[in-house]
């Protein structure tokens, strides 16, 4: 690429990110860059009718069938939640807490709540020894965590099953032998869900994605609780949360009485939006 064709090339990504700044996309910056890169693959694509449905608020990666997470192309579809940016957060906190056990472990890991399997995925991907388990209680979000699982070539590595929380892996050896569950639960109130822009989330992504029950924490205060019964003494559950949610979050954990070391972790703008415990010794 000559300098006259990266200097093209830049003022075209700035200029897409101005359109999609007045389109309301949340990080048009990172979006621009991300449509920017699908353009070059597909020549033809219509980027017009692309910024019309951002401004509609269809989220990038439905319209392009397509999302990056943690650095893999992930498929999108319908019925399953587009993977979020901010969800890399838990993401690396996760691959990071694994990194940390000691060399030669397999670590043992459940994806609860999977939607597209991008948490299951990534996890394989960077941790090459995991073995991981995801569970979803929709048939759209297994059977595309299944088609994510393979595209990433990490199928032999990830199972993905369908059921109401851990019901689907239980009786299956697995009690007592996780090293990390790792949940992204919906998190928002329903009656916040009802209310302001909220609401258009429910126009493309399906409401079990994002409505958590009258306070936004009916999932997690279950998982807390069963998750207890499948780690091993010593191993994480971590979740990701909402604006505000940190105290709800840390007391749950402590309620259970079985979890130690109960602590949040910030995103970049400080805000505490992932929760991490691991059960006591016995």
């Amino acid at each position: 690429m000559t300098a006259v064709d990266h200097e093209h090339k830049r003022a075209a990504e700035q200029e897409l990110r101005r359109r999609l700044a007045d389109a309301g996309a949340d990080n048009p910056e990172r979006e621009a860059a991300r449509l920017a890169r699908a353009v070059d693959a597909r020549p033809d694509l219509d980027v017009d009718a692309v910024i019309a449905q951002r401004a509609r608020g269809v989220p990038l990666g439905m319209i392009l069938g397509t999302e990056e997470f943690m650095g893999i192309e992930l498929e999108v579809a319908a019925g399953a939640l587009v993977p979020r940016e901010e969800t890399e957060l838990l993401g690396r906190t996760a691959v990071a807490r694994l990194q940390e056990l000691e060399p030669g472990r397999a670590p043992r890991v459940i994806d609860m709540c999977c939607g597209s399997g991008n948490l299951a995925v990534a996890i394989a991907v960077h941790v090459p020894a995991a073995r991981v388990w995801a569970a979803d209680l929709t048939e759209p979000c297994v059977a595309l965590a299944r088609r994510n699982a393979a595209r990433a070539g990490v199928a032999d590595r990830v199972e993905v099953v369908q059921g109401d929380l851990f019901e689907p892996l239980r009786d299956r050896g697995l009690e007592g032998t996780i090293d990390l569950v790792v949940c992204n639960p919906p998190y928002i109130s329903t009656s916040r869900l009802e209310k302001g822009d909220r609401r258009a989330l429910l126009d493309h992504e399906p409401r079990e994605a994002f409505d958590g029950g009258p306070f936004g924490l009916s999932i997690q205060q279950r998982v807390v609780k069963v998750a207890a019964d499948f780690l091993r003494p010593g191993g994480w559950l971590m979740f990701e949360f909402g604006l505000g949610q940190d105290r709800q979050m840390t007391a749950l954990f402590r309620r259970a009485r079985v979890y130690d070391h109960i602590a949040t972790v910030p995103d970049p703008d400080g805000n505490p939006r992932v929760a991490v415990a691991s059960k006591k010794p016995l």
